[in-house]
């Protein structure tokens, strides 16, 4: 996703005269991917028990309205003082996403493709003939009943996020010189549509949302939103300076975990977007919050950086299969140890992870930038 930097200046433009990294958002970053895989290891194959923590676990697929959020939140940083009204700069923007996401995203498509082939047989082949053009333009999240097929069930995501980057220099042009009020207006009108939307979905019984690339657009301009906000040293807006205070960050942590804990054993149905009315305004007040703070001691950590760096890998290789993997293997062995499987299935995935970044992404990304980023 880039280098997450901050520049402290006065609304409205001008040049950055601090250019620092934000590390609250590669905290946040980073424990979306944990709490994501977290989800996978107990809702697939292994089952792994995380104790109390069960009932959150069970509903980690709401990290994905904080990535999206994250997401607008870190695309404005980067880009607010850039004039997305400007051809060359817009062109240079569009070339420096598909560069960070396309190079991995094929890789890892194309591996998947392969397995599913083998796995299939012929009647695979013609399949992925069809929807070639569809993955390769990464638009299948349009497609509301691709889910099963392919690898759509895997890549949604990366299709979203696509689509939310094309948008973006439209968001931008759009938000950047209106004022917090009418920000704040538009981040509680999008907020209501998000809110309100999954409880039609769910009274009617109708197609599931949580892929629908609209909806994750409104979370992507919310983050936006945010930013802009966020983004001045001296701001005096009562809600953002009451949100930036660290308690608030602690307690939003705390009721996030709770929250969605006692929500799921209670009863409320386990929609994952039906979950927004806690998951969005918590996401929302973490990104206000460690958007600003500064983590003096954490400030030149490398560690963070790497894990942050790693966040998108680790989204991929969770996706292959290699649950039923360490399964079978623990069936073979006559293992059913619950910190065994988690263990095991973490250090896969993290292997997997380290390879697809450091054998694809890092390269490509640093090929394809001095070939077409001079």
């Amino acid at each position: 996703m880039g280098k997450v930097t901050m520049c402290k200046v006065l609304q409205g433009g001008g040049n950055c005269s601090v250019n620092q990294r934000v590390i609250g958002l590669d905290l946040i970053r980073f424990s979306l991917a944990v709490l994501i895989f977290m989800f996978h290891s107990h809702i697939h194959v292994l089952k792994c028990d995380y104790g109390f923590f069960n009932g959150f676990i069970r509903m980690g697929a709401i990290a994905m309205t904080g990535f999206f959020l994250l997401s607008g939140y870190a695309i404005n940083l980067s880009s607010g003082s850039k004039d997305m009204s400007d051809n060359k700069e817009i062109k240079r923007f569009y070339t420096k996403r598909l560069i960070s996401i396309l190079p991995l995203y094929y890789v890892w498509a194309l591996i998947v493709i392969v397995t599913n082939i083998v796995a299939k047989g012929i009647s695979a082949i013609w399949e992925e003939i069809i929807l070639f053009p569809v993955e390769t333009l990464g638009i299948q999240s349009v497609f509301s009943t691709l889910f099963p097929y392919s690898h759509n069930g895997g890549s949604w995501f990366i299709s979203c996020i696509l689509i939310c980057y094309f948008v973006f220099p439209l968001i931008h042009l759009f938000t950047k010189h209106i004022d917090d009020n009418r920000r704040l207006m538009l981040i509680i009108c999008l907020s209501a549509i998000l809110l309100y939307s999954p409880f039609v979905q769910s009274y009617f019984n109708l197609q599931g949302i949580y892929s629908n690339p609209f909806f994750r657009v409104l979370e992507f301009s919310i983050g936006v939103l945010v930013c802009q906000m966020n983004m001045k040293e001296d701001n005096k807006f009562k809600i953002i300076l009451f949100l930036r205070k660290p308690a608030i960050c602690i307690l939003t942590i705390i009721t996030l975990l709770v929250g969605v804990s006692i929500a799921f054993y209670i009863g409320i149905p386990a929609d994952f977007m039906l979950y927004n009315w806690i998951a969005l305004p918590c996401f929302i007040s973490l990104l206000v919050s460690l958007g600003y703070l500064e983590f003096k001691r954490l400030q030149n950590s490398k560690t963070i950086q790497y894990l942050s760096a790693l966040s998108f890998s680790i989204f991929l290789s969770l996706i292959i299969a290699v649950w039923y993997i360490i399964k079978y293997a623990m069936e073979y062995i006559g293992c059913e140890s619950n910190i065994v499987k988690i263990l095991s299935s973490a250090i896969i995935c993290f292997t997997i992870a380290n390879f697809f970044h450091y054998c694809v992404e890092i390269p490509s990304t640093k090929y394809l930038k001095l070939k077409f980023l001079k």
